[in-house]
């Protein structure tokens, strides 16, 4: 991905979540689509399961919580520990502040921060948090590394879609943006929770467009070259050992590619020919796609 790219999907969302302006990241959207997004094709690479297709016919979709992903940062909460801790004894131990205020250096908030850190209540807290945000993943990028990665060493399918198709049908729960690529997302502070998020106690709305700006937020290494969308729930409620939940998608794909494996699992092969043959939508082989 080019910086070209990168800069202008951090334009929309920090259009749409800092600068709260809907109208400037509509814009911003539709930039993306006309200069970088394959003129507004998505891939959606799929393992070879018969949960698959039966989430296809059904007309829904599946979003996983991010502690499922292989990236441990994904959806990661980050809070600025000194400058909470910073402000609990400033504005809830006044009086400590005041008769102690020397012993609270620099040495105090790190070793405060570092017990936080180990704390397995906190832990879970962050962990909490982090998968009330479910995620369905589609990419600009159509290559051999997506189907060895995502669709089981070309064993499953691929579905394309169109940009403009989801943007036209997506249900009212569900949010879709491109994805931004920061160098050390631990380190970006505009996705920092902080004591300013904590003061508005009457007005959530600073707090929950960080946390979705922090769930659109990934390392660009390895992760850019993947040009992912995501398709989200904020605030969902899994019971105990659910991994995401089904939401209704009546987004068709346009195509579906099978993968060059997928004779090895014929079963699958042959329901993914017959869903294609009952939907009306195209079928390929990927062998027969030039690149």
């Amino acid at each position: 991905m080019t910086r070209g790219e990168m800069r202008r999907r951090e334009k929309a969302l920090e259009a749409g979540f800092i600068e709260r302006d809907r109208d400037k990241a509509f814009e911003c959207v539709k930039e993306i689509i006309n200069i970088n997004a394959n003129e507004g094709v998505l891939f959606r690479f799929r393992p070879p399961k018969g949960y698959e297709i039966d989430t296809l016919e059904a007309e829904q979709i599946f979003l996983c919580k991010p502690s499922v992903y292989e990236d441990s940062g994904d959806c990661e909460i980050l809070f600025d520990l000194r400058d909470l801790c910073e402000y609990f004894m400033l504005e809830r131990r006044t009086e400590l502040l005041n008769r102690m205020e020397t012993a609270f250096d620099d040495k105090f908030y790190n070793d405060v921060i570092e017990q936080l850190n180990k704390n397995a209540r906190f832990e879970n807290l962050r962990n909490k948090i982090r998968d009330q945000a479910l995620v369905a993943c589609f990419s600009e990028r159509y290559d051999e590394f997506m189907w060895k990665n995502y669709a089981l060493d070309s064993e499953g399918i691929c579905l394309v879609y169109n940009l403009n198709d989801i943007f036209l049908s997506l249900p009212s729960e569900l949010k879709f943006y491109p994805v931004r690529y920061v160098d050390n997302r631990k380190k970006q502070k505009d996705i920092w929770f902080t004591s300013k998020e904590y003061n508005f106690e009457d007005n959530s709305e600073p707090e929950y467009l960080k946390f979705l700006f922090s769930c659109l937020t990934k390392e660009r290494i390895p992760y850019s070259s993947e040009a992912e969308w995501r398709l989200f729930s904020d605030f969902s409620e899994l019971e105990e050992g659910e991994n995401g939940k089904k939401f209704d998608f009546l987004v068709k794909p346009r195509a579906i590619v099978m993968g060059r494996n997928i004779e090895r699992n014929l079963d699958f092969r042959d329901r993914v020919r017959e869903y294609s043959s009952k939907s009306g939508i195209r079928l390929l082989k990927a062998q027969d796609i030039k690149k």
